[in-house]
C-alpha cells in the first residue's frame, strides 16, 4: 500500500497519530455497576459514573440487540441518544417476554467515547414480579369473598397475557397473627369460609408462577370484620364496662367535689395540736392514790322555843391528786340535823344536851 512509504518516512508523524487516534477511543473510562430494575414489563436500565474523570460535561448512548446478532454492529437500535440522565428506559421497545436481549452503553464527550458496556437481559428470567392492587372485601356472618387486580404491564393490560400466574391469599384472625391460614386461588376472586362470625380477619395476597419460579411481594396488610352477632360473653363484658363507668364517674365527681370544701374550709393548726395533747393525757395511767380521812362534826342545840335543833357539820374534804395535775378540788359535806328534844309535861322541866359525835369516812 502506499502509506507504508509514507510512514516509513515519517516515523514521527506515525507515532503521533496513533496515540491521538487512541486517546479519542479510550481517553474516557466507560460506565460500570450497570443493572437493571426490571419489574413485570418495565424494563429500565442504570449505571453510575465518576464525573471527576472529566473537566467537561459527558452524556451517554444506550442501545440494544437480539443476542443472537450481537457481533452485527448494524443491527444495535439506539433508545437513549447523548442522554445527561445515568439511566434508559427499554419498556416500549422490548416487547417479546421471552426474548434474549444484548444491551449496551457508553461515556461521551468533546469528541471522545468510552467503550461500550454490555448487558444480557431475558425479562422471563430477570424481571421480577408485582403484586396485585385494588384489593377490596364483601363480608357475610361466616364467610368472606376477597377480589383484587393481578399485576399489569407498562401498556395497562393483564400480566396473564404474557405469564401464567396464580394468587396466594394468606387470612388470620386480628387478635393471633401467628396461626396463619392460606388459599391459593386461580382467578382474580376467592371466598375464605368457615369464618367466625363478628371477628375481624386480617389478609394479603401476593402472585407467583411456578414455571419461571417468580414471586411477587405481599399486598400491604388489611383487616375487616365479619357480620353476625358478637359472642353472648362479649355483650355481657360490654354491659359490665357501660355499668362501671356510669358508676364510677359520679362517684369520683362527689369525691372530688368534697375535697374542694374541705380544702376551703380548714382548721387552725393550735386546735389541732390542743385536741392531739388532750387526748394523751386522758390515756396516761394513774400515778398516785391519796386516801383521806373526814371528820364530821355534829352538834345539836337547844333553842329558846323547845321547837327545833339544829346540827351543822362541816367537813373539808381533800379529793385525789393525779400526777401532772397542780389544781386540787375541795369539796364541802352537807350538815346533818337530828332532833334531841325530849318534853316533860308533868315534871315541867326541861332538860338539855349536847352530843358530838365522829364518824370516820374514807374516800380513795
Amino acid at each position: 500500500m502506499s502509506w507504508f512509504p509514507f510512514l516509513s518516512q515519517h516515523p514521527v508523524l506515525h507515532v503521533s497519530k496513533l496515540s491521538r487516534l487512541g486517546k479519542v477511543f479510550a481517553a474516557l473510562p466507560r460506565p460500570y455497576n450497570v443493572r437493571m430494575d426490571a419489574v413485570n414489563t418495565r424494563y429500565i436500565m442504570k449505571w453510575d459514573w465518576n464525573h471527576s474523570m472529566a473537566n467537561h460535561n459527558i452524556t451517554f448512548t444506550a442501545q440494544y440487540t437480539f443476542s443472537h446478532k450481537q457481533s452485527d454492529e448494524r443491527s444495535y437500535t439506539g433508545m437513549c441518544i447523548r442522554i445527561t440522565e445515568e439511566r434508559c428506559d427499554f419498556s416500549r421497545e422490548l416487547n417479546f417476554y421471552m426474548g434474549s436481549y444484548i444491551l449496551r452503553v457508553r461515556a461521551e464527550g468533546r469528541g471522545q467515547m468510552s467503550d461500550w458496556y454490555r448487558l444480557k437481559f431475558v425479562p422471563d428470567e430477570h424481571a421480577d414480579l408485582g403484586p396485585p392492587s385494588h384489593v377490596a372485601f364483601d363480608p357475610g356472618d361466616t364467610m368472606l369473598t376477597v377480589s383484587f387486580r393481578e399485576p399489569m404491564t407498562e401498556q395497562n393490560t393483564p400480566m396473564r397475557s404474557v405469564l401464567d400466574m396464580s394468587f396466594s391469599l394468606q387470612y388470620w384472625e386480628k387478635h393471633s397473627p401467628s396461626k396463619k391460614q392460606e388459599k391459593v386461588f386461580d382467578s382474580t376472586e376467592g371466598t375464605l369460609f368457615p369464618l367466625k362470625p363478628w371477628t375481624e380477619y386480617c389478609l394479603q395476597v401476593n402472585a407467583f408462577n411456578k414455571l419461571y419460579n417468580k414471586t411477587s411481594p405481599y399486598t400491604q396488610q388489611q383487616c375487616v370484620r365479619t357480620l353476625g352477632y358478637p359472642p353472648v360473653w362479649k355483650v355481657l363484658l360490654a354491659l359490665l364496662g357501660c355499668v362501671a363507668l356510669m358508676t364510677t364517674v359520679p362517684v369520683y365527681r362527689c369525691h372530688k367535689k368534697r375535697k374542694s370544701i374541705v380544702s376551703k374550709h380548714t382548721f387552725p393548726s393550735s386546735i389541732l395540736h390542743n385536741t392531739q395533747d388532750t387526748i394523751s393525757l386522758l390515756l396516761l395511767p394513774r400515778e398516785e392514790s391519796c386516801v383521806a380521812t373526814v371528820v364530821v362534826a355534829v352538834q345539836v342545840e337547844q333553842t329558846s322555843q323547845g321547837q327545833q335543833q339544829q346540827v351543822k357539820g362541816q367537813g373539808d374534804v381533800e379529793a385525789e391528786q393525779d400526777s401532772g395535775s397542780s389544781s386540787i378540788q375541795r369539796g364541802q359535806g352537807s350538815s346533818s340535823q337530828d332532833s334531841g328534844i325530849y318534853s316533860g309535861e308533868d315534871s315541867g322541866k326541861k332538860s338539855t344536851g349536847s352530843t358530838t359525835t365522829s364518824q370516820p369516812k374514807e374516800t380513795h
